[in-house]
């Protein structure tokens, strides 16, 4: 039973960790009690994909650069596996303990531990604001080289992103997920919408198999990681979501949000990464849409 509310059918309390037996999945994963803010399965999956979607898919073409075309592959799928099975195992253990226990780890290990925290907190702080930064980045890129080529406005990179802090500060005004769920789905159908016309010039011609290495060179691998670490960038919001569930049981079933949510992004990843590879070979930027043409389906709009 995690810290949230719960009202179970059976009305069954679960038993602290030493006591004579483990609570059964259906206790650990009650119905919450419904207010305003409760999130169905459907929107929970919409956020989901919304968060792992990010501007790292963009960048894989160029990890399968340093991984190789086939092992990237495998690679790809073994971390999205790994990191599945963390995000359970976190998941588990928040609903593992009762709301008396839970405050008595955090006086316990937390509370008297309070030198650490601070640490503790400056590096959550630090790697989401680098994490906020690189999009910042990457939206102001993008924008400053579709006007530039496009139209008559000239506006720099920072100027860029000054105007795109106001739109989305406004988002972050929004604090429920709820009222989230509809911009999200807009956003995922736009983005999907992106994959689509990339795909187009993907598909359009590419490179023979032969001609990219199967196994790239072992020690650009760190860099191949690191761009798949920050594509998988939805991890530290599965929490949230889940909190927000009516039926916290239907995000950790096999065929539940978590599951569904990461086998979609997966596919898509490894479509894009890989033949977005094959189609560039060795000439990939650090960003797919740089090495589009004027001639794709998005320049024309």
């Amino acid at each position: 039973m995690s810290v949230s509310s719960y009202s179970t059918s059976h009305g069954n309390e679960l038993l602290p960790l030493g006591g004579s037996r483990l609570p059964t999945m259906q206790e650990m994963f009650a119905s919450r009690v419904r207010d305003r803010s409760s999130i169905s399965a459907d929107q929970a999956l919409i956020h989901m994909i919304k968060v792992m979607m990010g501007t790292g898919m963009l960048s894989l073409p160029l990890a399968f650069k340093h991984s190789g075309l086939w092992l990237g592959l495998v690679l790809l799928a073994l971390i999205c596996m790994i990191c599945i099975y963390c995000t359970r195992q976190l998941i588990y253990g928040q609903h593992y303990i009762t709301y008396i226990e839970w405050i008595t780890l955090m006086l316990c290990d937390v509370l008297l531990n309070l030198d650490h925290l601070g640490f503790a907190a400056m590096d959550i702080f630090f790697k989401q604001a680098v994490s906020v930064a690189s999009i910042f980045v990457f939206m102001a890129d993008n924008l400053k080289q579709f006007f530039d080529q496009t139209s008559s406005i000239h506006i720099s990179q920072a100027g860029w992103i000054g105007l795109l802090l106001i739109p989305i500060a406004a988002l972050c005004t929004i604090r429920e997920l709820k009222a989230l769920a509809p911009l999200a789905a807009a956003a995922n159908l736009i983005y999907l919408i992106a994959v689509v016309i990339v795909l187009q010039d993907l598909f359009s011609s590419w490179h023979s198999y032969d001609s990219l290495p199967a196994i790239g060179n072992w020690q650009s691998l760190p860099l191949f990681f690191g761009t798949v670490m920050f594509a998988f960038e939805g991890v530290a919001v599965v929490l949230p979501i889940e909190n927000q569930m009516n039926e916290p049981i239907h995000f950790i079933t096999p065929n539940g949000v978590l599951n569904t949510s990461c086998f979609v992004v997966l596919f898509l990843y490894m479509t894009v990464g890989f033949f977005g590879y094959l189609r560039y070979g060795n000439d990939i930027k650090d960003t797919l849409t740089l090495n589009l043409p004027q001639t794709t389906l998005v320049w024309k709009f």
